[in-house]
């Protein structure tokens, strides 16, 4: 988690947002979790798992990255380093005019 937070502070002030769906817990515990681990972005949760549906999650954790015209362009499964350089320019070339 710690890398997203990093991620997130990174991109603070850019047309960007982390949003993260917890799926089929309780809501208590998501917000204990994002309260004992100081989660600075949106984090909501999917209770009966429709949204998890909608993008044919069957295995978590997955992250999907999505322009700003709600396109998704692209995905990863499992825990990676978020907050890597690389991770940082795909993010800005993706934030490029036009692209």
């Amino acid at each position: 988690m710690s890398s997203l937070k990093n991620l997130h502070r990174h991109f603070i002030d850019r047309p960007f947002a982390i949003v993260a769906i917890d799926l089929q817990e309780k809501s208590s515990t998501v917000k204990d979790f994002v309260r004992d681990n100081g989660l600075t972005y949106m984090n909501l949760l999917d209770e009966e798992g429709k949204v998890a549906a909608l993008y044919g999650v069957n295995s978590t954790p997955v992250k999907f990255l999505i322009d700003t015209e709600g396109n998704m362009v692209g995905a990863a499964l499992g825990f990676k380093k978020w907050d890597s350089d690389g991770v940082k320019a795909l993010i800005e070339a993706l934030m490029e005019p036009g692209k």
